[in-house]
């Protein structure tokens, strides 16, 4: 079906308006007078723009909205251009976003390009029928800061297709002839990715490899036999620094490495009685289907790693362990908008999306609240050569949170960097408290 687009947002650019005012089609509303922002129209070379800024009070917050017509079941973009002074944090000081009575959603990434800010986002709004709705632009926290904006457009767009990934993890420990059956197993399958346990070799350190030993070759040549990707960790004595590693790698469906992480959070005995050396890096790693990062068994208790890769982009995080406390993946998952996949030696498998769900109870949480139809299909169980497997097909494309009431703007965060309403972040404060340090005098 063709969409014939038409922006549906009144003065989109701001060019109708007295200089000094709020532009036509649009009003300023704020929850407390005394904290409200400021709104007007201001002449820059010769063009009106929307100026946004603070009033004095760090704690300012409003917003300009103006009314639009909406087509329940259709699909929308909206999309953004600003500039902002040098004590603005575009993620915590600038909101835009479209309500109607049962919907909610927003802007929640931005690019930065010859001193302008864009930003987009795509979303499909249920339901039959017209109603009104409002496009809103938040300025908050911010006592002086401006913003310059150039517009907001809201289109009818074309509907987001499924974007299927198929994965398979398992349970269990196996000899590495056994997990080359297993792996054939699954290849057969038509999987696009497969995860084995942490150390799925072997435990033992004395066992470490070259990053082309036993445990890549297996996985680089069964991915390249049957084109899936294929992950899993070993012991890893790196050449190039004479540091050992408990390093996961991930070989594309060419049985190329296509990426490396480095356990940054070495369990207890691995570093006192093995010398495991910490990674130092969080990447994030292009697929053909998505992007993907891991964390690795014990980096689970804490949640840096999870929280960096979300912010880095990572749509689905791999899970390899020798044992996992399984409680506190459904929180790592919803906390940060992203589908989890475990495979362990001794704990059991499991697939989570973004709402904490996992797909072979879904409903087990009756505090989960994700008004929306499950984002996985196909979810079903092997057992083969005493390894038990997990399969099924997650939608990328469709990424609800535990706690949706109408979209993102009245939800749980899920990661999004500007659903964090605190004027200062408390990285700072962690870090000093986990350094032991002397102050001067004592």
């Amino acid at each position: 079906m063709t969409i014939h687009s038409q922006n549906i947002v009144p003065n989109w650019n701001f060019v109708q308006g007295m200089i000094g005012e709020v532009p036509e089609f649009w009003k300023a509303t704020n929850p407390r007078p005394a904290q409200a922002p400021i709104f007007k129209l201001i002449q820059e070379n010769g063009q009106k723009v929307l100026m946004a800024g603070g009033n004095g009070d760090v704690n300012c917050v409003g917003c300009l909205h103006a009314s639009i017509p909406i087509v329940l079941g259709k699909t929308y973009r909206m999309k953004v251009e600003f500039a902002v002074s040098d004590d603005v944090e575009p993620y915590q000081n600038l909101l835009f976003a479209i309500y109607t009575e049962h919907f909610n959603d927003g802007i929640f990434h931005y690019t930065y390009s010859e001193g302008h800010y864009k930003g987009e986002n795509t979303f499909f709004i249920p339901g039959d029928g017209e109603i009104n709705g409002e496009v809103r632009i938040y300025f908050k926290l911010s006592s002086q800061g401006k913003a310059w904006i150039k517009f907001v457009t809201l289109e009818e767009c074309e509907a987001i297709p499924p974007r299927k990934a198929r994965v398979a993890c398992v349970q269990g420990m196996a000899e590495l002839e056994n997990w080359e059956r297993v792996l054939e197993f699954i290849g057969k399958k038509g999987v696009d990715l497969v995860l084995l346990p942490e150390t799925f070799r072997s435990k033992n350190f004395e066992d470490a490899e070259n990053i082309d030993g036993p445990s890549a070759a297996l996985m680089s040549s069964k991915a390249k036999q049957h084109r899936m990707y294929v992950s899993g960790t070993f012991f890893h004595l790196d050449q190039s620094d004479g540091y050992l590693y408990n390093t996961g790698l991930i070989m594309d469906r060419n049985g190329q490495i296509v990426g490396r992480y480095d356990k940054n959070h070495p369990f207890t005995s691995e570093l006192l009685d093995g010398g495991v050396a910490p990674g130092e890096d969080v990447p994030v790693f292009d697929t053909d289907f998505g992007k993907i990062g891991m964390m690795i068994c014990y980096d689970s208790w804490f949640t840096d790693v999870t929280e960096l890769l979300a912010l880095k982009g990572a749509e689905i995080i791999l899970f390899p362990s020798a044992g996992y406390y399984q409680s506190i993946i459904p929180a790592r998952a919803s906390d940060n908008c992203v589908r989890i996949v475990a495979s362990s030696l001794d704990c059991p498998m499991g697939i989570w999306d973004t709402s904490g769900a996992e797909v072979q109870n879904p409903n087990a949480d009756p505090t989960r609240f994700a008004n929306c139809d499950n984002t996985f299909s196909d979810v079903y169980r092997e057992e083969v050569f005493g390894i038990k497997i997990l399969f099924a097909s997650l939608d990328l494309n469709v990424s609800p949170s535990p706690h949706n009431w109408g979209g993102p703007m009245r939800s749980a965060p899920g990661g999004r960097r500007n659903r964090r309403e605190q004027k200062k972040g408390l990285f700072d404060q962690i870090q000093s408290e986990l350094t032991l340090t002397k102050k001067k005098g004592e």
